[in-house]
């Protein structure tokens, strides 16, 4: 008879969508937590400070006056991209039509569908680059910016591919970003007017 070795570490345990609506009426999780679930570990967010507001509250001033109504713009709404995917960008651009609700209740998207994804990193600005990056590029998400909140400049990616965004840019201050899907065509942002 042959007994099964345990391995050296225990396993994770991965959470769903599904999950988190359990959590929250048993009380392990609060309302009000920042998290976000990647590939099934729960992974709690940062609080979010001025410099971050600030530019978040710049970006929406901007942006809302130069979307057609075909476009939705998310502000930190949860967006579920698979069942062990749950991710809070700070704004996201769509077609109104690419929207809706999983089984779980969130708002869910076809990565390939949704036109611009902006992160503001006020404490972040590695991870937001690296792992969240490689999370958005893995589900076809077309363009990915994140603006650095102290320093007013930009990382921009493009052309998602399953290891990463196979163009990325490091923009100054003194830039202006202009995102390449069709429909977003009449936006722009200047980097030192985020204030």
């Amino acid at each position: 008879m042959t007994i099964p070795v345990a391995p050296d570490s225990p396993l994770p345990r991965r959470f769903t969508a599904g999950d988190l609506p359990l959590m929250l009426e048993s009380g392990i999780l609060r309302e009000d937590e920042r998290i976000e679930l990647l590939d099934g570990e729960l992974v709690e967010r940062a609080a979010k400070g001025f410099a971050h507001d600030v530019v978040k509250n710049a970006l929406m001033r901007r942006l809302v006056p130069a979307l057609p109504d075909t476009i939705y713009l998310g502000i930190e709404s949860t967006l579920q991209l698979r069942p062990t995917l749950l991710l809070e960008p700070d704004l996201l651009l769509a077609p109104v039509s690419a929207r809706s609700a999983s089984p779980e209740g969130f708002c869910t998207i076809p990565g390939s569908e949704i036109l611009l994804v902006i992160e503001v990193a006020a404490s972040s600005p590695a991870y937001d680059r690296g792992r969240k990056a490689a999370l958005y590029a893995r589900h076809g998400v077309r363009e990915y910016w994140v603006i650095d909140a102290q320093e007013r400049t930009a990382s921009v990616h493009r052309e998602p591919a399953s290891g990463g965004y196979r163009d990325v840019a490091e923009l100054p201050r003194d830039a202006i970003l202009r995102p390449r899907a069709d429909g977003l065509a009449a936006l722009s942002v200047a980097l030192a007017a985020l204030d």
